[in-house]
Formats: C-alpha cells, structure tokens, sequence
C-alpha cells in the first residue's frame, strides 16, 4: 500500500485513503500511476531516492560500537557497522521531493531517480 507523508499536517495517508489534496482540492492527484517525473504535490520536476530508513537508529548503533571500542579492540565497532550495514541494504527505497518535502513511502522508485544531491538541496534552501 503507497503512502503519502504530508508536509503540511505531518500525518502519513496511503493514497488508497486519499481521495483529494486537502490543499489543492484536486480529486485525480492519486489516481495516477506515479512515475516521479515530477513531484504530484507541488509539481517540481527535482526528486530523488532515499532508504525510508531511521537514520538516529544507525547512529546508536554506530554510538554503542565506537563506546565498546576500548573492550572490544575495536570489534565492535567492526560488527556493528556490518550489522548496520546489513540493515540499511534490507530497508525499501522512498522518494522525496526536493521543493516541497513530500515523502512517498511503499512505493516503486525508478531506477532513473538519483539519490540525495546537497548542491541541490541548497539551490531549494536559498529560494525560501
């Protein structure tokens, strides 16, 4: 089931429940099968692919192997970079739009979108 976080109530609505946008009223917004080619919240033709994945829970797991580093001889460090690793390759791909930080989760991410580019990301954080 695709979802839809929603930068404006910060609630996560599947598109099957999402009739129309709250904003623009427009009733067909998901009914379309979604190829990212542009954004359909906002329209920006700028997305990209990123792992729908809780980058603080990889921090923890990386915090807690540099801490056991002066036990472990730096083992742990080793193995919980592998298990976070390990993680990280398990977890789907989301897109995100760069304008209007629209995030679609559960959805199928083509394989032209490219991941998260900071050059961009600020051209879009001088325009606001």
């Amino acid at each position: 089931m695709s979802q839809l976080d929603c930068e404006v109530c910060k609630k996560t609505q599947s598109f099957s429940n999402a009739v129309q946008c709250g904003e623009c009223n427009n009733p067909a917004l998901f009914e379309n099968i979604l190829d990212f080619k542009e954004c359909p919240i906002c329209g920006s033709k700028h997305l990209y692919r990123k792992k729908d994945f809780n980058q603080a829970i990889g921090c923890i797991i990386i915090l807690i192997g540099a801490l056991l580093v002066p036990w472990t001889y730096g083992l742990s460090l080793l193995i919980l970079s592998f298990i976070d690793y390990l993680l990280y390759r398990r977890i789907k791909d989301s897109v995100e739009c760069y304008k209007c930080k629209s995030e679609f989760k559960d959805v199928v991410v083509p394989e032209s979108l490219k991941p998260f580019d900071h050059h961009m990301a600020e051209q879009y954080e001088s325009q606001y």
